[in-house]
């Protein structure tokens, strides 16, 4: 009887993956029906959000088997297997692609400002402008200091950090005319149908991402790089704040205090936050910076 009930949830939790297709498609349709139409029978909609409930458990439990395949076949090929093995090397092609992906951004939104003539769309466009300034300049630096010796590139690139950590207070006023516009304007991100789920998604995703890289990246002796991943959490920590407000404006336009609030709060301690990471990169820096200037001057005098 023992090995019959674990057989049983095994095969409930780790169904065949024909099953789970259909269990995905069902669940994809049952949840657009339940969302997009308002009359939508009430037993069709609760059934959906328990079926695509489970659906959701069972893909969950397959990702990590799925994740270690497609990393053994990415393994078997060099370039693939060397990125993934070199932690230095995926560090350094993400704040590249990062950089390339805020300048689109930021030359997507200055159009749309010009065009629309809308100021929430101008401060849009500065925010992504201000980080692509700050993220190339890192690219930039990073460049110069590989022709540097290694004594030598260390100081340059605690250097670079602290740079980085003073362009942020510049960031972290933008930051907070993109709140103050969402708080009192009336401004917000709206993301239509069920892509507010994928960008909710994303946006923990993003997050949980962006504080492992800085606890991982910490350790490593490559300090641009480091502030990369500072620059990623305080992005991330951004879209958060403007998840939050898609989600209030979706599934809660009717409170508009209660929105008013939160997005004020949220915004707030967004913003504090970004401005603690800012003086955390400065500080931590300029602490590294001195005890590399005594480690010289011990150096000289013996």
């Amino acid at each position: 009887m023992k090995n019959k009930g674990k057989q049983w949830w095994w095969y409930l939790l780790f169904p065949h993956w024909f099953i789970k297709l259909i269990l995905v498609l069902v669940s994809a349709v049952l949840l657009v029906y339940s969302l997009g139409y308002q009359d939508a029978n009430p037993i069709i909609a609760y059934s959906s959000y328990l079926l695509s409930f489970y659906t959701l458990v069972i893909v969950c439990l397959r990702v990590p088997a799925v994740i270690k395949k497609i990393k053994r076949i990415l393994k078997a090929n060099k370039y693939s297997g060397r990125y993934l093995e070199d932690p230095l090397l995926r560090a350094k092609v993400s704040l590249y692609g990062s950089g390339g992906i805020n300048l689109i951004y930021a030359a997507f939104y200055l159009a749309a400002g010009i065009y629309y003539r809308s100021v929430w769309t101008g401060a849009m466009a500065v925010y992504y402008e201000v980080l692509s300034l700050i993220r190339i300049g890192l690219i930039r630096r990073d460049r110069k200091g590989q022709a540097m010796e290694s004594g030598e590139r260390r100081g340059f690139e605690l250097k670079s950090s602290r740079f980085c950590g003073k362009l942020m207070f510049l960031l972290h006023i933008v930051m907070t005319g993109l709140v103050i516009q969402m708080v009192w304007k009336n401004k917000y991100y709206d993301y239509p149908g069920v892509m507010i789920y994928a960008q909710a998604a994303y946006a923990f995703f993003c997050f949980g991402m962006a504080i492992k890289n800085i606890i991982k990246y910490r350790k490593m002796e490559r300090p641009i790089l480091s502030a990369a991943k500072v620059v990623s959490l305080s992005c991330a920590l951004m879209s958060i704040f403007a998840l939050q407000t898609a989600m209030l404006m979706q599934f809660g336009a009717e409170q508009a205090e209660f929105m008013q609030l939160m997005n004020m709060l949220t915004g707030g301690a967004v913003c504090f936050g970004e401005f603690v990471l800012a003086i955390w990169l400065v500080h931590i820096t300029n602490k590294e910076i001195k005890k590399l200037d005594m480690r010289k001057e011990a150096l000289e005098v013996e």
